[in-house]
């Protein structure tokens, strides 16, 4: 699975967070704000993401990420809104 670094993950993270009812476009200061909430392996992870409630297993499909990986993620993710 290819990963995206450095900006272009969190552009891409900024462009999803855009498509959703809050408008976000993308700037300097949104990508700093994304830069400090996620780190890029999270965001990479969000991005991937789909839109509607999933079951561990389907993100796991959907990212390629290992279920394992990704409850450790989860922990870290939840309390900030993900």
């Amino acid at each position: 699975m290819g990963h995206l670094v450095g900006k272009d993950i969190y552009r891409k993270l900024g462009k999803k967070i855009d498509n959703l009812t809050l408008r976000a476009p993308w700037n300097d200061t949104l990508f700093a704000i994304l830069k400090e909430i996620y780190t890029a392996e999270e965001a990479n992870v969000v991005v991937r993401m789909p839109y509607v409630l999933s079951n561990l297993e389907r993100i796991a499909k959907i990212t390629g990420y290992a279920p394992a990986r990704l409850r450790q993620m989860r922990q870290g993710l939840s309390p900030r809104g993900y």
